[in-house]
């Protein structure tokens, strides 16, 4: 199974060895895609994992009894269809191919699974029709 697994944590957490302890602990392949600690330094964290069903469930399971908020996403964005005009402009900044446009259709295309959490697509979206995705 593969997934992506969104963390907010607050400072009494910045020093726990959390990435350590997916790969020793649990056994999960583990891919950070974005962090980031800011200045009160609260961690926000987004992986990318990949495990069984019931590894991912023990990790969930250890996570809800330390002190941050977890939650499994599907994507860092949202694409609003309505005024998405499918211009592309989004294709050009997304290295992960995670958003194409092609025939025969020539519509734009999401694959949530290659999606890193750039979000390089919403700074460049004319008609603002990609948006973050509320993650925590």
């Amino acid at each position: 199974m593969k997934t992506k697994l969104a963390i907010n944590f607050s400072e009494k957490l910045t020093t726990t060895p959390l990435t350590y302890r997916l790969v020793k602990e649990f056994d999960l392949k583990v891919n950070i895609l974005k962090a980031n600690i800011d200045f009160n330094h609260n961690g926000h964290i987004l992986y990318e994992i990949i495990g069984s069903k019931e590894q991912i469930e023990a990790t969930l399971q250890e996570l809800s009894t330390l002190d941050l908020t977890y939650r499994l996403v599907d994507s860092t964005i949202k694409i609003d269809r309505d005024i998405c005009t499918d211009c592309g402009l989004c294709t050009s900044v997304c290295l992960s191919d995670a958003l194409t446009i092609g025939e025969p259709d020539w519509e734009l295309d999401f694959n949530t699974e290659n999606c890193v959490g750039c979000n390089n697509c919403i700074l460049v979206c004319p008609s603002q029709a990609i948006k973050m995705n509320d993650i925590l």
